[in-house]
């Protein structure tokens, strides 16, 4: 009898760890698809029309999220410094950085394996250029 109920109590909490799982299996995706969908609904930037100076972005998603500083003079964007950014160790992709800079625009290629953080810079980047 006592180890028909110790039975139960093991399936019931492992019936609770499986859904709690998936929720968050299923939440994460949701954070994915919607800062993926964030950059894919990004405008082109005209440098051309942003004075020198120093403007702030954000964007967050659930375990993920980045404040960035962008530096622009003579209509170039010159640096941009990650003030504030939640996600897990190793997936900063703070390679992104680099990569926009570069491009001069913050439509760039995502870094493999830390999408969702690149993504969320990207965002973060076009929304301090946009609100200037």
């Amino acid at each position: 009898m006592m180890l028909k109920k110790i039975g139960i109590i093991v399936l019931v909490v492992i019936l609770l760890a499986a859904v709690g799982f998936g929720l968050l299996l299923f939440r994460l995706k949701g954070m994915a698809n919607s800062i993926e969908g964030q950059v894919n609904a990004l405008g082109d930037i005209n440098l051309s029309k942003i004075s020198d100076g120093t403007y702030t972005g954000s964007c967050g998603e659930f375990l993920v999220s980045t404040t960035v500083a962008v530096e622009v003079k003579h209509h170039q964007i010159t640096k941009i410094t990650v003030k504030k950014q939640l996600c897990g160790q190793g997936y900063e992709a703070l390679e992104t950085i680099d990569r926009i800079i570069k491009a001069q625009s913050p439509k760039v290629d995502a870094v493999t394996g830390a999408s969702t953080s690149s993504r969320s810079i990207m965002v973060a980047v076009h929304r301090a250029l946009n609100n200037k």
